[in-house]
């Protein structure tokens, strides 16, 4: 009988199989190859980090491989083996050895019996202990670096891998610090995330770009999405079961969470587009103790922004989604209760952040996907005002535009709803916008408005908002697009504009444009900056025939003004001119429009909690859109004096002194 000969095990076929799906990576692969090489190398410890998913044990596999083709022990341990203790550590570390090395004796079962024989090999040739997981022996971390690592042989070189960057000692220390070398892994670029899916047999293009807005380029939600059902049709969902794919990420980051009482604070934090101690305390009506949101923000999917702290946009949107889902109830909650906390705070300490957040938790898809890319966090882009000394960057930017007039064509993404939106534009309208916006423009309506959006000194683009006022007035109404609506005012809407130039009566939001159309992040950034407007206290005007921009006029309350239409863009439907009042005392009605039908809710829980009369509910209504005594006394036709006494017995039951208190009394309660 003939018997089969089998050369190979099943560790090296799975080993086969590893090293051909293995992709990407280059720079940390190289950096592996130079460590080997050096018998004495600078870094004694390597530290790969990243969030979960993100690739960190594959790499390992990886260097495992490249490890035993130069015939050097790769001893890899994962911290998810053993018992997070000393012993625990040893009776591990002691079998792994075993395993890969051939000592040829039986070793003593002793941490220094193992350190012995590491050390024995060390001096012959290289060797490598890899330890994954590394987050999970935090209580062994100290022991594990002053014991473990410092009894090593200098050749012997470290590898961990871990969800968080190193801290402590290891950052502190110029020793340690200066023999460790920190690599964070992140996720793959467009370019890395094409050519892996093609490597995958998805070739059809639309739905890479689909993939990749999903994906954001996670390895772990690529590897799924090469086993799920990839639709290609252009108005299909990209996973027919997008939530369960959501979900295996978000458990896969969520083990790292072993306290099950913050789960209830990553919910809120996940509904929130960034936050604070203070932001959590009020939202949950419950004081967050300071070393609790120390832990919540020590999570490696939580990472620090200008405004605070933010859930990874992949993490936040998959517990979105399945709360959602989950307790729909408590969701609709929360987020009336996050509208009524900005709302609240607009009125009582307005600050452009708060304008930005109120937008955002109302929940308009497109007004998150445009307004609010995750990349807004990029801390390199800034506004520069234009001046006379920035302004050869003016000339050389429009330029630029000019040598390089193209379409515009770019898409935002919603991975809450699964929903695109398309931006457009023609080259012909670009065309008509280069001879109708330059230099020659800015220096005609003043620098005042207009700045440069730069990334690290580097200008990408630019916004202009004229400042309306008797000196640009005239120029407003003979200029394109903007003579249609002001060269057509009324005596009294004349009256109105014609202020000094150290005042402005509004604002005319004329041009934005990009070196790059397909840059969101610097398009969102423009947009973002246009918040502050609202508190202007004047009128807004625009004019633009881009259908994305008069989507988002619309929904931002602008109404169209009658007899102010023109075809300056020369396109076949006229373009409408919008105006948004927000003159005088118009920006809490105009807040209050947005948040109308959570009102009823609000007022049934104030009424219960404080018992109060039906006249007594009309004047906290009014009392939330900011009016004062003498008008709410006008509308509710009663006088001043019983408006007073009606508020001083409303104060007493909510055990408060005045309006500021009582304010935040009803954001503590709804």
């Amino acid at each position: 009988m003939k018997t089969l000969k089998h050369d190979k095990r099943i560790n090296q076929v799975i080993q086969a199989v590893e090293e051909s799906s293995f992709f990407g990576r280059k720079y940390e692969v190289n950096f592996f190859h130079e460590l080997i090489q050096h018998e004495n190398p600078e870094y004694k410890v390597v530290h790969l980090h990243g969030e979960g998913g993100i690739g960190k044990t594959y790499l390992l596999y990886e260097f495992a491989i490249i490890a035993e083709k130069k015939n050097i022990p790769f001893i890899h341990l994962d911290t998810q083996d053993f018992n997070q203790t000393i012993e625990g550590f040893t009776d591990y570390l002691h079998s792994m050895l075993s395993t890969h090395l051939d000592v040829g004796e039986t070793i003593p079962k002793t941490l220094q019996a193992c350190i012995q024989l590491i050390n024995n090999f060390g001096q012959k040739k290289k060797i490598i202990i890899a330890v994954d997981t590394y987050e999970q022996i935090d209580n062994l971390n100290r022991w594990f670096r002053n014991v473990f690592i410092r009894k090593l042989h200098p050749s012997v070189s470290v590898i961990l891998a871990g969800r968080r960057g190193l801290t402590g000692e290891w950052q502190e220390s110029p020793a340690w610090r200066r023999i460790t070398k920190q690599i964070k892994i992140t996720s793959f670029n467009f370019d890395d995330t094409y050519d892996f899916l093609q490597k995958n047999g998805i070739t059809c293009e639309a739905s890479i770009k689909k993939i990749w807005q999903f994906t954001n380029g996670n390895p772990l939600l690529l590897s799924l999405a090469t086993i799920s059902d990839v639709v290609g049709a252009e108005n299909s969902n990209i996973f027919k079961n997008k939530t369960e794919v959501l979900s295996t990420l978000t458990n896969r980051w969520l083990n790292e969470v072993k306290d099950e009482s913050l789960i209830n604070l990553i919910e809120v934090a996940a509904l929130l587009n960034h936050f604070n101690q203070s932001t959590l305390s009020q939202i949950l009506k419950q004081e967050i103790l300071t070393n609790t949101f120390h832990e919540l923000t020590s999570f490696s999917f939580i990472r620090k922004s200008q405004e605070g702290w933010s859930i990874h946009e992949l993490i936040r949107d998959a517990i979105r989604i399945e709360l959602k889902h989950r307790n729909h109830e408590r969701y609709k909650q929360l987020t009336k209760q996050i509208i009524y906390y900005y709302y609240t705070r607009i009125i009582t300490q307005p600050s452009t952040d708060d304008i930005a957040s109120f937008f955002y938790h109302l929940g308009d898809d497109v007004i998150q996907s445009v307004f609010f890319q995750d990349t807004l966090i990029d801390h390199s882009m800034y506004l520069e005002p234009i001046e006379e000394y920035n302004f050869h960057e003016v000339e050389d930017f429009f330029i630029y535009l000019n040598n390089n007039l193209t379409v515009s064509r770019t898409n935002f993404y919603n991975r809450t709803t699964d929903t695109t939106f398309q931006f457009d534009a023609s080259l012909e309208h670009n065309q008509l916008e280069y001879e109708f916006i330059g230099p020659k423009y800015i220096k005609k309506m003043g620098y005042n408005g207009s700045s440069l959006l730069k990334r690290d000194g580097e200008v990408i683009g630019i916004s202009i908002n004229v400042p309306i006022n008797e000196q640009t007035l005239p120029f407003l109404a003979s200029e394109p697009v903007s003579r249609a609506y002001f060269s057509n005012l009324s005596k009294e809407e004349k009256q109105y504009y014609h202020v000094p130039v150290e005042k402005t009566a509004g604002y005319f939001i004329r041009y934005q444009e990009y070196k790059d159309p397909t840059d969101n992040a610097a398009r969102a950034f423009l947009l973002y900056s246009l918040f502050p407007l609202i508190f202007s206290g004047g009128k807004l005007v625009a004019s633009t025939p881009l259908k994305l921009f008069q989507e988002l006029l619309y929904k931002f309350g602008f109404q169209t003004v009658d007899g102010a239409s023109h075809l300056d863009y020369r396109e076949k439907v006229p373009t409408p001119t919008f105006l948004l009042d927000l003159s005088g005392p118009k920006l809490i009605p105009y807040l209050k429009q947005f948040i109308a039908g959570l009102n009823t809710d609000k007022m049934d829980i104030l009424t219960q909690e404080f018992s109060l009369t039906p006249r007594e509910q009309d004047i906290i209504i009014l009392l939330i859109e900011d009016k004062p005594i003498l008008e709410i006394a006008k509308e509710l036709y009663i006088a001043e004096i019983t408006v007073k006494k009606a508020l001083s017995r409303i104060y007493q039951k909510a055990n408060v002194k005045n309006r500021m208190q009582f304010m935040k009394r009803i954001m503590e309660i709804t």
